[in-house]
């Protein structure tokens, strides 16, 4: 297992280094954008890059996988000590503690900024937090379903197919909607009453065992799936 460790260490180490940077996603927003400290409230721009700093770790979350669809590796992995479950079981614990690294990042830096704004007689300007942990519970979900579509079919092939899958739930859900036009007013009041609902501590903490136990799942199914993965992989 230490072997694994290791290795993923030295092969992407700058990827989860990388992370620490995409926490200050959003104060590079401002930067940019040549914007002064908001005098109350969550700034757009905060949250914009917030928005740019998740789809970036994602990214480099995703990067991690690459180089592992190949048939020689699946076989030599499978025939070491740990097998292809201790390998799998590294590369989930690595993406989940990339997600983790992000949040705590992202976190320290939005305490800073708010610190910081006060310190120079600034108003209140409000913690993005919430709206980061809400955007990392997404992120576990997010991987829970790229990583087996990765083993099963490979990294082209699996986003392909992960891509037309997303499409056809997408087009059932629009079509459902359009049918339904008059729930839609029900539906978005209940949407935002969840979302109300997800700001307390107790709701935070029943998203969190919850994304995790699904991500366990998919863990569990990426060992089922992994095997014949490798078969059909083209190198």
């Amino acid at each position: 297992m230490t072997g694994f460790v290791y290795k993923e260490w030295k092969q992407n180490r700058w990827f989860i280094l990388s992370m620490i940077l995409c926490g200050f996603a959003p104060v590079i927003a401002l930067l940019f954008m040549h914007s002064e400290i908001p005098v109350m409230g969550k700034s757009p721009i905060r949250i914009g890059g917030l928005i740019a700093g998740f789809l970036a770790a994602g990214s480099l979350q995703m990067m991690v996988l690459r180089g592992d669809d190949r048939k020689l590796w699946a076989y030599w992995v499978t025939a070491s000590a740990d097998g292809y479950k201790g390998f799998l079981r590294v590369k989930y614990e690595l993406i989940l503690a990339m997600i983790v690294l992000f949040q705590l990042s992202l976190k320290c830096v939005d305490m800073g900024y708010c610190a910081a704004a006060s310190d120079i007689g600034k108003a209140y300007a409000g913690q993005i937090s919430s709206i980061s942990a809400q955007l990392c519970f997404v992120q576990i979900l997010f991987r829970a379903i790229d990583i087996p579509f990765v083993y099963r079919f490979g990294s082209k092939k699996g986003s392909i197919i992960k891509m037309i899958c997303i499409v056809t739930c997408t087009g059932i859900l629009s079509a459902f909607l359009i049918l339904n036009t008059e729930n839609c007013d029900r539906l978005i009041r209940m949407c935002r009453k969840v979302i109300n609902v997800q700001k307390s501590p107790l709701a935070l903490s029943v998203c969190l065992v919850t994304c995790l136990a699904l991500y366990f799942l998919s863990y569990r199914i990426t060992c089922r799936l992994y095997l014949k993965g490798a078969e059909q992989y083209d190198h």
